[in-house]
Parts: structure tokens; sequence; C-alpha cells
């Protein structure tokens, strides 16, 4: 199987909670061919096992390959502030997505959510 192919085997495997086996189709498509798609799909696999360390190498490994996508960066902006405790770096990746993207509601929601964490 190619990288797109494994892709979509472990985006099956990820939609039906099977993790471990999404994990390795995620891991050989990106050994394939690196794409910002199966790293988020290999956060969201570790976040649902309980890996913390590894899911934000995931995520972090996302958002470097496409620091555009917003749900990507939403999901990084999470990492950072509730795994890292890096609030004000959470808080300029959610600037970064509300200056192209002014109605993205669940970004929105976070800085406000952090920006409270903060006066506390």
């Amino acid at each position: 199987m190619n990288a797109i192919e494994n892709y979509y085997a472990g985006r099956e495997k990820l939609d039906n909670a099977y993790y471990a086996e999404a994990i390795e189709l995620f891991k050989t498509s990106v050994e394939l061919e690196r794409h910002f798609k199966p790293y988020e799909c290999l956060y969201r696999c570790y976040a649902a096992l309980n890996e913390p360390e590894k899911a934000f190498e995931s995520i972090s490994e996302s958002y470097k390959l496409n620091s555009r996508n917003d749900k990507v960066a939403l999901e990084y902006a999470k990492a950072l502030a509730y795994c890292k405790n890096d609030l004000a770096a959470a808080r300029s990746i959610l600037s970064e997505i509300l200056e192209r993207n002014k109605t993205y509601k669940p970004a929105e929601r976070l800085l406000k959510e952090l920006l409270n964490e903060e006066k506390k």
C-alpha cells in the first residue's frame, strides 16, 4: 500500500476505535510520505490511549508541516496550554488563527478561556 492507502486504512481503524492498529498504519503512511494529516491522526490515537507525550509529538509534527490548518493549529494550541502549560505560545497561535479566520469560534473560545485562566 502507498501512503494514501495507509492513511485511509488508518482512518477507518481510528473511526472504529482500533487505535493501536491505526497507529501502525499512520506510521507507515508518514514513513512513505510526510504529511500533516497522518500526524494529526496519530495525535488523536495517542490522546485516546492516554499517551500525552506521544500525542504532543504528533500534533507538533502536524503543526510544523501545516501551521495554517486551523484545526491542527487549534489542537496544537490546546496541547501547548494543557500538556506543556505554555499559555503564551498557545495564545500566540490562537491569535494567528483568528487573524486569518476571524470567525473560527473554537479558537475564539479557547483564547478567551486561556485569558480568563491567566487572570485567576
